[in-house]
């Protein structure tokens, strides 16, 4: 198991600081899929009052990286070579989950995507991410 998921299985958030200054929440990973949670509080909103796009981009990003390097071998990591988002609609107070998983897995080169959800990990779609990423050695 990759060094990176052996931390979060033994100290959940505090692994990742971005997980604590946010309120992030692992909830599983492992299997080429991950879900993290996370409230869209009002600290986090916009000047209209909604959750910051932007947001909406790293609980993706988090669960997608923490989707692939729970299935990387320890002293892999990754870099991501591009990432898009489409925003499909706002939310304000709710909780919020990730949902990511591996679209397929080369060598070098990992494709992956995840969806945003309101209130579940069924729950409405807020935004959908897919990136691919570099497989490197530490």
């Amino acid at each position: 198991m990759h060094e990176y998921a052996e931390k979060i299985a033994s100290i959940g958030a505090a692994a990742n600081p971005t997980f604590m200054t946010l309120g992030i929440t692992p909830v599983s990973w492992g299997g080429g899929t991950a879900v993290l949670k996370m409230n869209a509080s009002d600290k986090l909103h916009n000047g209209v009052g909604f959750l910051q796009g932007g947001f909406y981009v790293i609980l993706a990003d988090e669960a997608i990286a923490l989707a692939i390097l729970a299935e990387l071998d320890p002293g892999s990591g990754t870099t991501t070579i591009s990432e898009t988002t489409e925003f499909i609609r706002g939310t304000k107070d709710d909780e919020i989950f990730a949902v990511a998983k591996i679209i397929r897995k080369g060598r070098r080169i990992i494709f992956a995507e995840a969806e945003v959800r309101r209130g579940s990990v069924d729950g409405d779609l807020l935004s959908k991410t897919t990136a691919s990423y570099l497989v490197t050695q530490c």
